[in-house]
């Protein structure tokens, strides 16, 4: 019997064996395929670090018109000439509207014949008085007679000052019927043909209006964080403290195009808007050329002097969301963390960070999307400097994760 079941025993230790193998296999190969722990990201990053940018300080601005002038009808009477061309640039001095003058030249004349009138009548009274002073000397009438005849001059001499006062207002009423232009600048269409009665019932007719295009004004408003900031420069001896006159402001067009001409702060409001908490400043600039309209708005840059001692970062490292821009900051472990910061200008490929950064701070540059807030990365430093290549719209990053 144990010759029978010798093969049996051996084919079912070598299916034993075979078995036993190919879990041993197995498990080799299940060793074969684990690898170690996962390395941290590589990101590119930059130190902060202390160095002079211009202090541009951007706002948006509504430009207005220096004067802004209705032409009215001061008298009452028909239009009969509209000289101007709608729209057109007309000088100061210059005929835009006449009204019929001939009632006026008739009242003129009517009131200088009252002043004739008035001058004969003091010029007799005058005489009687004379005269009845001698009859008084000579005791030939009363000291009633006298006094008469001296009220009587006196009050001839009144009647002449009032006809002289006729005359110069029927002088002015007349020099109505011409209207001029007051100032230099661009008129509107006629808002009243000729032919119509102008003047009606003691109003005045509104005829047209008249824009000063040169100077111009344009209106803009800081915030109070930024009147503060300015503030503390004025003690710092950074910025005069005579604003006015002293700061420069240049322009950028609805379609991002420089304006051609700089101007200067000339007007800062004494109180600040209590609902906004804005204050009101208004830049003076020369508009020539009549490019820029009264109520167009634009992009102000008021340019402060330089900051010697602000915190740089290449302008790429700036990052923005919804709320704001933030950088992702690179601590001392290598772990990430996302700081909200407030930014200034950018110069050179440099972004000024006015507040939220520290010199010294490392900053992601690049890789950007591997980089999770509370992770750890492996930090590169940025091997050059930012060019003026490294210049990037940031608008093309606002899409980037938060965080």
């Amino acid at each position: 019997m144990s010759e029978r079941s010798g093969p049996s025993q051996r084919r079912f230790r070598d299916s034993a064996s075979i078995a036993i193998l190919a879990v041993c296999c197995a498990l080799a190969c299940g060793r074969g395929d684990e690898v170690g722990p996962e390395m941290p990201p590589a990101v590119t990053v930059a130190t902060a670090r202390i160095g002079a940018v211009p202090d541009l300080r951007e706002y948006v601005g509504n430009a207005r018109a220096a004067q802004r002038i209705d032409i009215r009808a001061r008298v009452r009477g028909y239009l009969v000439e509209h000289a101007f061309a709608d729209g057109a640039r007309v000088a100061a001095g210059d005929l835009l509207f006449r009204i019929d003058p001939q009632p006026f030249e008739a009242a003129l004349a009517a009131a200088k014949a009252e002043l004739a009138r008035t001058r004969a009548n003091a010029t007799r009274a005058a005489r009687d008085l004379e005269r009845a002073e001698e009859l008084y000397r000579a005791n030939v009438v009363s000291i009633s007679v006298l006094d008469a005849r001296r009220a009587d001059r006196d009050a001839s001499a009144a009647a002449v000052v009032a006809a002289e006062a006729d005359v110069r207002t029927a002088e002015l009423d007349l020099s109505y019927c011409r209207i001029e232009a007051p100032i230099t600048g661009r008129i509107s269409r006629a808002q009243v043909d000729v032919g119509n009665l102008v003047g009606e019932s003691g109003q005045d007719t509104i005829l047209a209006e008249l824009v000063q295009e040169d100077p111009i004004y344009v209106y803009f408003a800081p915030t109070e964080r930024d009147r503060l900031e300015v503030i503390q420069g004025v003690r710092e001896g950074r910025i005069p403290s005579q604003r006015t006159g002293t700061i420069p402001v240049r322009l950028r067009r609805g379609d991002g195009t420089p304006y051609p001409h700089e101007g200067v702060v000339d007007y800062v409001e004494p109180t600040i808007e209590p609902t906004r908490g804005t204050i009101t400043v208004r830049a003076l600039l020369p508009n020539p050329d009549g490019d820029l309209k009264p109520g167009e708005f634009v992009r102000v840059i008021a340019v402060f002097p330089d900051l010697t001692d602000a915190v740089l970062v290449p302008q790429r490292a700036i990052l923005d969301e919804q709320g704001g821009s933030y950088v992702l900051v690179v601590r001392d472990d290598d772990t990430v963390v996302q700081r909200p910061v407030v930014i200034g200008s950018e110069h050179d490929g440099l972004q000024h960070v006015r507040e939220g950064l520290a010199a010294g701070e490392r900053v992601v540059v690049d890789g950007v999307q591997q980089a999770q807030p509370g992770e750890k990365v492996r930090p590169q430093p940025l091997e050059a400097p930012a060019a003026a290549d490294d210049r990037r719209g940031r608008a093309g990053r606002s899409g980037r994760r938060a965080g």
